[in-house]
């Protein structure tokens, strides 16, 4: 028998298909706190660290980030690092899947 030996992309297709399922298995947004004035919504982001999804835009959410290739190195990504099982550089998928789309994909950074 031959060991196999997984691609980069195989790789991060793997873990987009996970991190889809996770996204829909799991509440992504729950909102703890209304006020009907509008001013006082409170939403908690309770995605895991390390879901990969698409994002329309460059306003991504707070604790999320692009998958574009950077290194993650500095504290506040440890969790990140973890989850990724000690990788310390991102794919870049917003090169690599479609680069002439708009959507960009992210990755759940920091747990909040």
């Amino acid at each position: 028998m031959k060991n196999k030996a997984f691609t980069m992309i195989e790789v991060m297709m793997a873990l987009v298909v996970v991190s889809i399922m996770l996204a829909v298995l799991a509440p992504t947004i729950t909102t703890s706190k209304i006020n009907t004035g509008g001013a006082d919504v409170k939403v908690i982001d309770t995605t895991p660290v390390g879901v990969i999804v698409a994002w329309w835009g460059t306003n991504y959410p707070e604790g999320w980030l692009p998958v574009s290739g950077q290194i993650i190195e500095a504290p506040e990504y440890e969790a990140l690092r973890n989850a990724l099982g000690g990788i310390n550089i991102l794919p870049n998928l917003n090169e690599s899947v479609n680069p002439d789309s708009s959507t960009t994909w992210i990755i759940k950074a920091i747990k909040k």
